[in-house]
């Protein structure tokens, strides 16, 4: 079992693993044109160095479409990939999404989600109820709600994008990770009425062998947004929810073999970013993007994997 990002140059005489190897290679770019076969575009703005995030294939992978999904599988893992262009109502997206992704699941062989990641735009846009991002989590809700299902949910991060539609990708399994949830905050599939009419349907992270997935995370304490609009104080709290999780999720000394961070804005992303290398060392792998958190009040978020040292 062996479910292990690294970052490359994108660039490269010599790369790591070249992407028609691997299960999956991502490039995080506004800029649509260059990009390399077998590459993945998110569409979000790069802070830093242009380096593909690449997961290694543990055996000879296949490509095909199904379900409205880009699939790639290697016997063990199953990467999926989908673009909706046409998202304007995001509920509906959302919905039709999930109810494909469950159908690919179950028709593939890979029926455990691991890790899913969501981005689409103007995710605060709105008011109340009508806000994207509750719109969002109904009718990912609508799908994923079945007797016992909080139990199992994947990690997950949602982030805004500047670009038009829902492009929603992740990883599933043959086998079941282990939902790890985070002492310091309140489940997200807990949250009160006041977030929305359906909570948020995901785990705070996934467990699967030796390595632990790291669903975004935010200065939320509770329920409750922690130093609203004010960038460091939440990245500090933002890593102390990282930590308490880490804890949680075993008696393991936990290394990060990857890190995404993404800011609302790149003004403070240079002492955020030294922040972040005061907690986890300078060799910790770290890509910088630039998204919108899912809350107005957030400016900072991060995702990792850790493994067990």
């Amino acid at each position: 079992m062996l479910l292990k990002p690294l970052l490359q140059s994108r660039v490269a005489a010599a790369p790591a693993i070249a992407p028609a190897d691997a299960l999956a290679c991502l490039r995080f770019d506004t800029d649509a044109g260059g990009d390399l076969e077998f590459v993945h575009r998110v569409p979000l703005p790069r802070l830093g160095e242009d380096r593909l995030e690449v997961w290694p294939a543990t055996a000879p992978v296949r490509r095909y479409q199904a379900h409205g999904y880009a699939c790639a599988e290697d016997g063990e893992h199953l990467f999926f990939w989908r673009i909706d262009d046409a998202a304007a109502d995001i509920e509906a997206a959302a919905e039709t999404a999930y109810r494909d992704l469950l159908a690919l699941c179950a028709d593939s062989g890979y029926p455990e989600l691991l890790r899913i990641w969501n981005y689409f735009d103007r995710v605060t846009a709105g008011d109340g109820d009508d806000e994207r991002y509750r719109r969002f989590c109904v009718g990912r809700h609508r799908v994923l709600a079945s007797p016992d299902f909080e139990r199992r949910l994947p990690a997950a991060t949602l982030i805004g994008t500047a670009v038009p539609g829902l492009q929603l990708y992740g990883f599933a399994s043959r086998t079941a990770g282990l939902q790890v949830e985070n002492p310091r905050q309140t489940s997200a599939f807990r949250y009160p009425r006041e977030y929305g009419p359906s909570s948020p349907s995901f785990s705070r992270g996934t467990r699967y062998g030796e390595l632990l997935l790291v669903s975004g995370t935010a200065a939320i304490v509770g329920h409750q947004t922690q130093h609203p609009h004010a960038v460091m104080p939440q990245a500090r709290a933002m890593l102390d929810n990282v930590r308490a999780l880490l804890r949680n999720a075993g008696p393991e000394h936990w290394r990060p073999v990857l890190l995404r961070l993404y800011l609302r804005s790149a003004d403070e992303s240079a002492a955020v970013i030294a922040e972040i290398r005061a907690a986890f060392g300078d060799d910790a792998p770290l890509l910088v993007v630039e998204g919108e958190v899912c809350r107005r009040d957030l400016l900072v978020e991060i995702e990792g994997v850790f493994a067990a040292a």
